[in-house]
């Protein structure tokens, strides 16, 4: 066969049908050659080398897989690098353009919202009860004002824990 060629058990190729079989440029295989690829002569390679070195045959104990795999893992932890670099870059474009808000004034105006809303939400009672009065005896409107006081503060209670609330049982 035009191309192949078998010297002492070994299967040759030459470097036009190695690129043809395995699909990558010349380029490609001057690149493997520079990062350790060995050739076996000038225009010759060694089919089964190849493979291996390209981590296409496993061979768990032979050096050539290990720094594939090893340039794998540092070609995937650079690739890894830039992208968090990226996002930092992107972050810091974002604070300059005034897109995030310091943490500062955020929990004052949260803690501002919360007091308002609070003493709103404790005002309800009085008001429904204002609502009701002429219907109830005044024993009754403060039964129903305890029990709209009480569903309040335990909603409240429920805002204000951090997790998940359990409810005082009566």
């Amino acid at each position: 066969m035009d191309g192949f060629k078998e010297e002492k058990g070994r299967v040759l190729i030459r470097t036009n049908k190695l690129c043809e079989l395995i699909e990558i440029s010349d380029r490609t295989l001057t690149d493997w050659k520079r990062q350790g690829l060995t050739q076996h002569s000038r225009g010759w390679w060694d089919l089964q080398h190849v493979l291996k070195w390209r981590g296409e045959i496993y061979n768990g104990d032979s050096e050539t897989s290990k720094s594939v795999n090893l340039q794998q893992k540092k070609l995937e932890a650079e690739v890894a690098f830039k992208e968090s670099q990226t996002e930092l870059a992107r972050i810091k474009m974002d604070i300059a353009e005034g897109k995030y808000i310091e943490k500062e004034i955020v929990e004052a105006e949260l803690t501002r919202f919360f007091l308002v809303f609070k003493k709103s939400a404790m005002m309800l009672p009085r008001k429904l009860i204002g609502f009701i009065t002429g219907y109830l005896d005044p024993m009754e409107l403060r039964k129903v004002e305890k029990q709209i006081s009480e569903l309040i503060n335990d909603a409240l209670n429920q805002m204000s824990v951090d997790g998940v609330y359990n409810a005082k049982k009566k």
